[in-house]
């Protein structure tokens, strides 16, 4: 009859495994934290490019409802409102940033239904128009399936175009 052999613990192994596991993890983490605090590691949270939706969809949204369509950032940081101009759904779209210029942190743009103007929220004399221009605003491309893409990354500068 066969009898069990039971295996013996061997704890000096186990102390090494667990004493060099340690160190490793503490090198490990050394050096994360050492290279992101350089500058050579870059944490990026989230996609470069917004992908509103439909052009021609979000065109007569936009135009029904007399308004740009705002949306808000997930950290509330930038939130942007997307505004088309014109009867082309392909051509005429602009993301603009919509912190107040005159206090980002504490204020807005609200967009004026009545004048269809953008209103500083902390300045009411300062208005801009349907297009955002004189604030800040961000590449718009419509991808070759209709889709409007922003990237929030890149600065509308209309010199460059």
């Amino acid at each position: 009859m066969p009898f069990l052999q039971s295996r013996q613990v061997n704890f000096s192994r186990i102390v090494t495994f667990v004493v060099f596991s340690l160190i490793f993890g503490i090198g490990l983490l050394f050096a994360i934290v050492k290279l992101s605090g350089s500058g050579e590691i870059q944490f990026k949270l989230g996609d470069d490019v917004f992908e509103v939706g439909d052009a021609k969809t979000f065109s007569e949204r936009i135009q029904e409802d007399q308004s740009p369509i705002p949306f808000s950032s997930l950290s509330g940081s930038r939130p942007i409102y997307v505004q088309h101009v014109g009867d082309d759904p392909a051509v005429g779209w602009f993301a603009i940033d919509a912190r107040s210029p005159s206090s980002p942190v504490n204020c807005s743009l609200d967009w004026n239904i009545e004048t269809q103007v953008f209103v500083d929220s902390c300045n009411e004399i300062s208005i801009f128009p349907p297009t955002g221009e004189g604030l800040t605003r961000y590449r718009v491309t419509i991808s070759d399936f209709g889709i409007i893409e922003i990237n929030l990354n890149q600065i509308y500068a209309p010199d460059i175009d």
